[in-house]
């Protein structure tokens, strides 16, 4: 009885020390690539014990929450603009480039307006939704798009944006409940409930590219470098969400 009493204690001890030395670790992600990194996680805290908390937004709105709390681990992005304004605040220790994005517009399916090409999106009464360029991805890139086109499609395009979203779901959202009849979104994997798209012709359109940080605000950088390693060893989960994963 006694033997037994000896071991459960020091079983009890060896529990308490592990769960003393567990870290959470938080990792910042844009919304359009949250679900991947939701599944990462949960496998990551499935074996180890550390554990990762998951926060998501507009890459630029989760980019701020990191700078004014001054805390962060990981910080998965979706436009090079973001990753440049982290490492101008000097919080990226590293960084690998982990996607490549082709942007399309996704389309409301019961819609009465016919819309099948880039040039449908200027007819009168198309609702549009795009982005706001100080906090998303999106509002930049659809402003490069547009400044690739000839001036009289671009301008009639503009004219038809009626909403500037924060993120991706909203702009599905609103696509699919009709307050607009089209939304740019950064890749067709980003669509849900097999929304239809239609693409935007290359000679117009601006690949973006999505990465992965290490943020110098971590307060367990050992432990960070572990996830991120353990990020990169698992980016097929991407691809299995319908992601064109960047070659290594």
């Amino acid at each position: 009885m006694r033997k037994f009493f000896v071991l459960f204690i020091s079983f009890f001890l060896v529990f308490l020390d592990f769960k003393a030395n567990a870290y959470t670790l938080y990792w910042f992600t844009g919304a359009g690539i949250r679900k991947p990194a939701l599944e990462i996680a949960r496998l990551y805290n499935i074996t180890h014990r550390n554990k990762v908390v998951v926060m998501s937004g507009g890459s630029g709105v989760v980019l701020n929450e990191m700078l004014q709390s001054k805390r962060g681990d990981i910080y998965t992005l979706v436009d090079v603009v973001f990753l440049k304004r982290a490492i101008k605040h000097g919080i990226v220790v590293k960084y690998k480039k982990i996607l490549e994005l082709t942007p399309v517009f996704a389309i409301n399916p019961k819609d009465k307006v016919e819309i099948k090409s880039i040039h449908d999106l200027t007819k009168n009464g198309v609702r549009i939704a795009g982005g706001n360029p100080h906090t998303f991805c999106l509002g930049l890139t659809l402003k490069e798009i547009l400044e690739k086109m000839p001036l009289q499609l671009s301008n009639k395009i503009e004219k038809n944006i009626k909403v500037k979203c924060m993120n991706v779901l909203q702009i599905i959202g609103y696509v699919k409940s009709g307050a607009v009849d089209a939304g740019i979104v950064l890749d067709k994997a980003l669509l849900e409930s097999k929304l239809p798209y239609i693409e935007i012709p290359k000679e117009y359109n601006v690949n973006r590219f999505g990465f992965m940080a290490l943020i110098s605000y971590s307060k367990h950088l050992k432990a960070a470098n572990e996830l991120y390693d353990f990020i990169l060893n698992h980016l097929y989960i991407y691809k299995s969400f319908g992601f064109h994963v960047a070659r290594r």
